[in-house]
């Protein structure tokens, strides 16, 4: 076994910086409904229902700080975002504190597929799924410009053909 050559991370292909936008609203959303839901003990007791104080104001509070705390590490989630097309394999790297690389090779793959969701397309934006042969290895590369995405995956799929097993 020949030994590979180390990566660096400034190597990978990062996320399209626009993929935050799609992180942020998908956020917005979540944090929105989950304060709405908090906000009902408050408007019982603004409506004259007896509700104890402490439980109108523990619940927001709780979550505009978690809310808070993950809004702080979105930015630093899509940059932790990254793939690397290398000669024998394929690379894919996520995580901010638990950090994850998943190393493909081409001759494992079995189908690569390309998707995006409502708010993806907004942003002209995609998702590229990369499924193997062994269990449990799925990769993940999100963030993709559409016609990056499209392109990537015919490379993905004519090097598995040409490396099958």
């Amino acid at each position: 076994m020949a030994p590979t050559i180390p990566w660096s991370p400034n190597s990978f292909t990062p996320a399209d910086p626009a993929y935050f936008k799609v992180k942020f609203t998908t956020w917005a959303v979540a944090w929105g409904l989950i304060l709405l839901a908090c906000l009902i003990p408050g408007v019982l007791l603004a409506t004259g229902v007896k509700v104890a104080l402490w439980l109108a104001i523990m619940p927001v509070a709780l979550v505009l700080v978690i809310a808070l705390l993950v809004l702080r590490i979105l930015r630093r989630q899509v940059q932790a975002l990254g793939y690397l097309e290398r000669e024998e394999d394929f690379v894919v790297r996520s995580g901010v504190m638990w950090r994850k690389q998943l190393v493909i090779p081409y001759g494992r793959m079995q189908y690569v597929e390309v998707n995006s969701g409502p708010v993806e397309r907004r942003y002209g934006l995609c998702q590229l799924t990369l499924n193997t042969a062994g269990a449990g290895a799925t990769a993940h590369v999100y963030g993709l410009p559409e016609a990056q995405g499209q392109a990537l995956r015919e490379r993905l799929v004519a090097a598995g053909e040409e490396k099958m097993l």
